[in-house]
Formats: C-alpha cells, structure tokens, sequence
C-alpha cells in the first residue's frame, strides 16, 4: 500500500472516533501519561492536522508564533468539524505531487518528508487508538495500516524513547496482533482501560 493511501485511511480512523468526542469527556484521562482527553485533542490537531498541512506543503514554520503548541483547539464550538476540515486540508496536502519527496520542517530541523510524512500517520493511528481507549470508543484500523505504522515505529522506535514520544516497549505475546505489537513497540500497554 502506498504511503499516500495510509496517511488516508488512518486519518478516516481517527476521524470516526473524534465525531464522537464530546466536551463532557475532555477532562478523562488517556493512556498518555499526564494527559486528558482535552491535552490529546489539542497535541493530535495542532500536529496531525495543522502542523501537518504547512510540513506537506513544505512551507516555513512561521516566525509570527501562530503555531506554537498550547493552543485549546477544543475550545472551538465545533471541535469535530474544525479538526475534520483541517485534517482533510493536510491530507490533501500529503496528496499533492512531490510531497513526500525532499525535506521538509515539522518543529525545527529540516528532514525527509518521507519521514515526516510517516511519523504523521504514525500518530493518527497511535493518538487515534489513544482517543478511542480514552472515550470508551474502538478504532478501526485497517490491516495494512496497522502493519506500514508498525514497520516505521519499529524503525524509530529508540530515536522516538530519547525524544519521549515513545514509552518504554511494553511485552506482548508471540501472537498478539500487528495493532498490539504497534502499539507495545510505542510504550502502550493495549490492556489500557480508563
């Protein structure tokens, strides 16, 4: 499956579970250590959607300090919308010829957009399965999503522990499923209730 394709059908995963996110369920915590509901909402659209966009379309971070992180995005009246128009935006930008080619800024450093990209729909799946366990709903992950995101966290997996976006892997059995591998490899423990 094409990277393009991925970054489409984890972005339609994500978007079913934040239809169904509800400002009385902002304040409940998440499988992200020292996260509510609200902190994850805000971290997964100011990065998956936002920052997202501008990276694809490789576009400066701009100097004016519109897209520091912090910002309440949830604080919009329509949260589900907004963060669906803007993830669309930014998929569509992923779409577009040439942009998984060359560098490309996400935070500072110039990278691969191949590997910003990826890191991208990395974190739809990982926080996506996060907001999903969080609000008491499932993630539908296709197979061969599951699988390209796994491959790739597997790849940075110690560069991602020393920037602690990942936790500590947690063990999993021989047979768990591609999701729960992906999942453990990212420090999550796929038991993880509420």
């Amino acid at each position: 499956m094409d990277k393009q394709t991925v970054m489409e059908r984890a972005a339609a995963g994500v978007l079913a579970v934040v239809g169904n996110v509800k400002p009385d369920m902002y304040d409940r915590p998440t499988p992200c250590a020292d996260w509510d509901v609200r902190t994850l909402a805000n971290h997964l659209t100011h990065w998956s959607a936002v920052v997202s966009e501008r990276a694809a379309r490789k576009q400066p971070v701009p100097s004016d300090g519109s897209e520091a992180e912090g910002t309440d995005y949830t604080a919009e009246a329509d949260w589900p919308g907004f963060f669906a128009d803007r993830l669309d935006r930014a998929v569509k930008a992923w779409g577009a010829p040439g942009a998984w080619d060359g560098e490309t800024v996400l935070a500072s450093d110039p990278r691969q957009a191949d590997f910003i990209g990826k890191m991208l729909y990395g974190e739809l799946v990982l926080h996506g399965w996060d907001l999903a366990r969080a609000t008491g709903q499932d993630l539908a992950i296709d197979p061969d999503v599951a699988e390209a995101a796994l491959v790739d966290a597997e790849e940075i997996a110690d560069m991602a522990r020393e920037w602690t976006a990942f936790g500590p892997e947690v063990k999993v059995g021989a047979d768990a499923s591609t999701v729960d591998r992906l999942l453990a490899v990212s420090g999550r423990d796929p038991e993880w209730r509420p």
